[in-house]
């Protein structure tokens, strides 16, 4: 067989594949085929030389952004997603891939260790850097935790310390969100300050009250 029928029965299997992973990634398992290729990658290639193994892993990863960049838009506000590779890590076997939409913030990231996708809104996390900026008397935290809950507002005993409001950015995605809860968070505070009993439920803990503020916020 020639080279040049060798090379077009390759060029061929490659747009076969892609063909498959693009149906793949319409299916909603874009994910799961990260994982799962990399895995046989790595398995496939166990007695080989890690730089070998490495450079197999970063050749689907970069066939999956081009297919990805190609057939996949943002659920919420049909923008393309900005495909990122991350082998920063790659010397720990941990190489992850990060879709974020710049339409309305919503950022996905999975890496070869991680059991789950980890999902959430860079609006939402940069509106609280702004509105820590802006609290007085109290501070304001973006959290990504797995708790229920959305928001807690700890209030210490020692009234030395501040006030801190901790957003979870596992269950807010939107801006405006954050902001209805740092103002609703200041009224709360002021009643404290003046020594007016706040009229929650509350988890006391060492020394800090933890209100549970998503059960009572309308918003």
């Amino acid at each position: 067989m020639s080279l040049i029928a060798i090379g077009d029965k390759n060029h061929l299997r490659i747009i076969e594949y892609k063909n498959l992973i693009r149906k793949l990634i319409k299916r909603g398992s874009l994910f799961a085929l990260f994982k799962f290729q990399t895995k046989m990658i790595r398995e496939l290639t166990v007695d080989d030389e890690p730089d070998f193994t490495q450079k197999r892993i970063v050749d689907f990863l970069s066939i999956l952004k081009e297919v990805t960049d190609d057939c996949l838009t943002c659920a919420k506000c049909q923008e393309p997603y900005n495909f990122r590779i991350c082998t920063g890590l790659s010397y720990i076997k941990n190489n992850a891939i990060e879709l974020t939409c710049k339409g309305c913030g919503d950022c996905f990231t999975h890496s070869e260790k991680r059991s789950h996708v980890t999902y959430f809104n860079f609006k939402a996390w940069r509106e609280v850097e702004n509105l820590r900026k802006r609290s007085s008397g109290f501070t304001i935290s973006y959290r990504l935790s797995f708790a229920p809950k959305k928001a807690l507002l700890y209030i210490y005993d020692n009234k030395e310390v501040r006030p801190e409001l901790w957003i979870n950015g596992y269950q807010i995605f939107e801006a405006e969100e954050v902001k209805n809860y740092w103002v609703y968070s200041k009224g709360l505070i002021k009643q404290w300050k003046k020594g007016e009993e706040i009229q929650l439920a509350f988890i006391q803990f060492e020394k800090v009250k933890i209100y549970t503020l998503d059960e009572v916020f309308k918003g």
